[in-house]
């Protein structure tokens, strides 16, 4: 798969995957399947596809990411669904402090084409909040399966192909929910937030960065996620501590040392205000969880 070019590290990545050869199934020309399969990628997870010929169909089970075509930046997110058409560059990556999970499909063919263009969804990448998992989990089953005659398989997954794009252009035509592009500004600060979050930050130097105002930053920011940048950094600094907390032996001043914070205790009083408890408690309430008694 040349037109293919994979950015992706494979440590922590989890992935079941249904390959289909060329002619192993009949009417390829008309619908085939590339793959099929569930993801659980690890925050360095990216491709990249340069003229795609295949069109390419995720729901996401958990956490997020970002999808760019062309110029356009989307986010999604749990119940999302989005849909890469053929023929364009594919650029989808996961989120570093959430990285998505996922079920998916790479399928073409004339069908293909002739559906999306039909129900009008080739200019249509986001729909939110779709409750079409089962559909996505039945075709997965049935490539897993591979019972009976090729014919009959490519005439089964072909169907439920198109049951999916018909509740997507139903949930299109609903109205008000498909998403708009993100702002890449703001994808990028939120991005440059997550790969320095040990660093010290500050909106001004976020916002010399993006070459915007810190208002400028800010709004735009806002628009986009709904908090302030600043809000942000300290939410993911508080997530990163808990992941320390629970999976390291660094005391809390340590942690608050190496999240950049010069104050021991502000940062206790910060994060009691963002989980509900003390670093110290909550720790020990994540291990005794992690060892339940026998019995």
């Amino acid at each position: 798969m040349d037109y293919t070019r994979k950015r992706v590290r494979k440590t922590s990545i989890m992935e079941h995957i249904i390959t289909f050869l060329p002619g192993q199934l009949p009417g390829e020309s008309v619908f085939g399947i590339e793959m099929t399969g569930i993801t659980y990628p690890d925050s360095h997870y990216h491709i990249v596809r340069d003229n795609s010929p295949i069109y390419c169909l995720e729901y996401v089970m958990e956490g997020t990411g970002t999808v760019r075509i062309g110029e356009e930046v989307y986010r999604p997110e749990k119940g999302d669904v989005y849909l890469l058409a053929a023929g364009k560059n594919q650029d989808y990556q996961a989120d570093t402090g959430h990285p998505w999970q996922k079920i998916w499909m790479n399928v073409r063919g004339t069908l293909c084409d002739t559906l999306v263009d039909g129900y009008g969804l080739r200019d249509v990448v986001l729909f939110k909040n779709c409750g079409i998992y089962p559909l996505f989990r039945e075709f997965l089953q049935l490539c897993e399966k591979k019972e009976g005659s090729g014919t009959e398989l490519a005439k089964q997954t072909s169907l439920l192909f198109h049951e999916i794009l018909l509740n997507l252009a139903a949930h299109e035509a609903a109205g008000g929910r498909r998403e708009k592009p993100m702002p890449e500004t703001a994808v990028q600060i939120r991005k440059y937030v997550d790969e320095h979050i040990y660093e010290k930050l500050t909106i001004r130097q976020l916002s010399e960065a993006a070459s915007l105002s810190p208002s400028q930053l800010t709004r735009i920011f806002r628009r986009t996620y709904g908090q302030t940048p600043y809000d942000y950094i300290l939410t993911r600094k508080v997530d990163t501590a808990c992941l320390l907390l629970c999976n390291t032996g660094l005391t809390v001043k340590e942690i608050a040392y190496r999240l950049q914070f010069s104050d021991e205790h502000y940062f206790s009083n910060l994060f009691r205000q963002r989980t509900g408890s003390p670093p110290g408690k909550y720790k020990e309430g994540r291990q005794s969880a992690s060892f339940p008694a026998s019995g």
